[in-house]
């Protein structure tokens, strides 16, 4: 039998839904940092998670301090462990263009569905909750859509998810990298002395706050054909 710690604010859907989507940049990028961490991780033991979406990010918020952890871990096997159903299982949004290809999911496409958990956590949304999950938009993810970045985002931040979300997979950074980016961010955010990159994040908190004082946070009621649990996608 598995025991995991139980996180009271579930998972991250359920979070953005409590929080209506609201969030400060210094906690998502807490968020992300400890994303990165367990990603990296479980990608130094050799490993692919296979599966990484918002229903298996665990979260814990406190007054003073906000805990992710990534769940379902283990549960693809080897980064170099060659599946042999042609069965391709996922959540639509976070799956890697390359996947829908036939690929065996890598280092690389976790990479891509983290540059999603990104985009869902600087838009407060889950992604492409407005259309149904079907082989149209699959056939639109395999020729390069992406999310649009949303008004406000700090420069630095959509930089660094687009390029988890390139679609060539060798453009994409490693969790190693991304492990120590968002380290840094948290690091110099936390400095008394301001720098061009607490400027943008301070700059997006602004934009936040002004949001909240005009209702003005993207606030939508998801599709009924979108679905944000694993399932068998080629018969969508």
């Amino acid at each position: 039998m598995f025991v995991m710690r139980y996180y009271k604010n579930g998972n991250l859907y359920s979070y953005l839904e409590e929080t209506r989507g609201i969030l400060c940049w210094r906690d998502i990028i807490d968020m992300l940092w400890s994303v990165s961490a367990g990603l990296n991780f479980i990608h130094k033991n050799g490993l692919v998670h296979g599966h990484l979406h918002g229903g298996n990010i665990l979260v814990e918020s406190n007054v003073n301090s906000i805990d992710t952890k990534i769940a379902d871990t283990g549960l693809h096997g080897p980064a170099d462990k060659q599946i042999l159903s042609k069965q391709i299982y996922g959540v639509v949004p976070f799956v890697a263009p390359e996947i829908f290809d036939g690929k065996t999911p890598t280092k690389e496409s976790d990479v891509y569905s983290f540059g999603m958990v990104m985009w869902m956590l600087s838009a407060g949304v889950r992604p492409y909750c407005d259309r149904p999950h079907n082989k149209q938009l699959i056939q639109e993810i395999c020729l390069g859509l992406k999310p649009g970045v949303v008004s406000g985002t700090p420069p630095v931040f959509s930089s660094l998810m687009l390029q988890c979300l390139d679609e060539n997979p060798s453009n994409r950074p490693t969790a190693s990298q991304l492990d120590e980016c968002l380290g840094n961010w948290v690091a110099i955010c936390d400095d008394p002395d301001p720098s061009d990159l607490s400027n943008q994040f301070d700059a997006a908190e602004k934009t936040n706050f002004s949001n909240l004082k005009s209702s003005k946070f993207n606030t939508f009621a998801s599709h009924e054909k979108a679905f944000y649990f694993s399932r068998p996608l080629l018969d969508c």
